[in-house]
């Protein structure tokens, strides 16, 4: 008569067990999905900053070689491209590209 009581506390040790597991798959679901949150809050601002960056350098070569518009164009375009590649390279990160 001693098995069924083995099983009984086995099922409770199970049980547990199982709990703990999902608790645990739980948390590292929300810690993903905070990681991307951030990843894609990081991507956006690399784009966005580099933008910035590059009108504000063909502004100012603009207002010193007096050649408005064309620079602020040139400029702008080029930070865009480099907040490109900045995304491009922070989301392979960690491979070998």
């Amino acid at each position: 008569m001693k098995k069924p009581q083995d099983i009984a506390s086995l099922d409770k040790k199970i049980d547990v067990f199982k709990k703990k597991r999902t608790a645990k798959q739980a948390q590292s679901v929300r810690e993903d999905s905070h990681q991307n949150a951030a990843k894609g809050f990081q991507m956006s601002i690399e784009l966005i900053a580099g933008v910035f960056i590059g009108f504000c350098i063909g502004y100012f070569l603009d207002l010193l070689f007096q050649t408005k518009p064309w620079l602020l164009a040139v400029f702008t375009v080029l930070g865009g491209a480099a907040g490109i590649l900045n995304i491009y390279k922070s989301s392979h990160e960690g491979e070998n590209i």
